[in-house]
């Protein structure tokens, strides 16, 4: 793609390579003052999670153009993977690359090596032409997941339609469940369904746990928190140094807070929101990426769900009360991880209720 992200990640600690964000404590308008070019080291990043693997789809229906460009969407996926690959950091992990259409090894799961994974995706296909085995491959992701530890994400790319294999029972929505009642693994559909009924496949795969979700293909290939946010984060703790060149950029907004086992936030901070709102409506290539937390309290399932509702409750807010389209909001959660404060106290407790709040700029 010719146009390229100027993503200017505010509040929670994304990345996109160069920038670094902090905590803030009013909204107010940023200019280029506000940040610097450095290289994030990784003891600054917080792990998401242990494995990570991709799916990849080399179906026929990758062939389609990608909106007006030259580039078919398999070309355009292809490329943003060794992209994010190039700004993924070595944390630790144990990553794999598959393509299922049909079942290939591209990158057998193993310790992440950032330059082997970028010469395997090399390796893939040129061109898009082969049947969609959605089914054939969740069913060979079994043996996969069988040899990990700890929580394991599966990026799939996919329009939702499959070809059948009659030597397996189950449908795609069944097999994604039995995985996830017996491993700790989410799913991240990266799709754009042909139709009703793939959409629907799409979301009883989704469906299966309280973390899973649908991304649409182009949200996916345009904002890179679609991944930064799923594999690590910045430490909560961490803070941004400024350069000179003014110019504006984007908005800071501070955290927005909940009462204990509340998902309304609180009134006090409609005045931030509304800032916010307006800010994107005046800045129409502008998005807001909303990330919800929770305090210590209570078990690791009702803090994902919890957190889960904060962020889509404030983005409900911009919606309704902004008139801002969905596809300008990116939702994400995580629970009790990355506090600002220590959950050994009351107060530190009710600074990590919260739904941070950042604003992107695509160029």
């Amino acid at each position: 793609m010719k146009s390229k992200l100027a993503i200017i990640l505010i509040m929670f600690g994304m990345i996109v390579p160069g920038l670094i964000v902090s905590q803030v404590t009013a909204a107010e308008i940023l200019t280029k003052d506000d940040f610097v070019k450095k290289i994030i080291t990784e003891e600054k990043l917080v792990k998401l999670t242990d494995n990570f693997i991709v799916m990849f789809d080399a179906s026929s229906s990758m062939a389609e153009k990608y909106k007006d460009t030259d580039m078919s969407r398999y070309d355009v996926a292809r490329k943003i993977l060794k992209e994010r690959n190039d700004m993924l950091p070595e944390l630790g992990y144990k990553a794999g690359l598959y393509l299922y259409t049909p079942w290939k090894e591209v990158y057998p799961i193993q310790t992440y090596d950032r330059a082997k994974v970028a010469a395997a995706i090399d390796t893939l296909p040129d061109k898009a032409d082969n049947p969609t085995m959605l089914q054939e491959g969740l069913y060979n992701l079994g043996p996969v997941l069988q040899g990990l530890s700890g929580k394991t994400k599966v990026f799939i790319f996919t329009d939702g339609t499959y070809t059948r294999v009659e030597s397996i029972p189950q449908t795609p929505g069944e097999l994604a469940k039995e995985l996830a009642d017996k491993y700790d693994v989410d799913f991240y559909l990266i799709s754009k369904p042909r139709d009703r009924q793939a959409e629907k496949r799409l979301n009883e795969i989704a469906d299966v746990d309280y973390v899973s979700r649908v991304i649409p293909f182009e949200w996916f290939i345009e904002r890179p928190e679609y991944i930064n946010n799923i594999l690590y984060t910045v430490k909560a703790t961490e803070r941004i140094e400024t350069t000179t060149e003014t110019k504006i950029v984007g908005m800071k907004i501070e955290n927005i807070l909940f009462d204990f086992d509340r998902d309304q936030s609180r009134a006090e901070f409609n005045s931030e929101l509304d800032e916010l709102g307006e800010f994107l409506q005046s800045k129409s290539n502008a998005y807001a990426v909303l990330a919800g937390y929770t305090d210590s309290v209570g078990t690791e399932d009702y803090n994902m769900r919890l957190s889960r509702r904060r962020a889509e409750n404030v983005a409900a807010y911009l919606m309704s009360n902004h008139t801002i389209d969905p596809s300008r909001i990116v939702v994400t959660w995580y629970g009790k991880a990355n506090p600002v404060a220590s959950n050994d106290t009351a107060d530190g407790r009710s600074l990590n209720r919260r739904v941070e709040c950042a604003v992107g700029l695509k160029e």
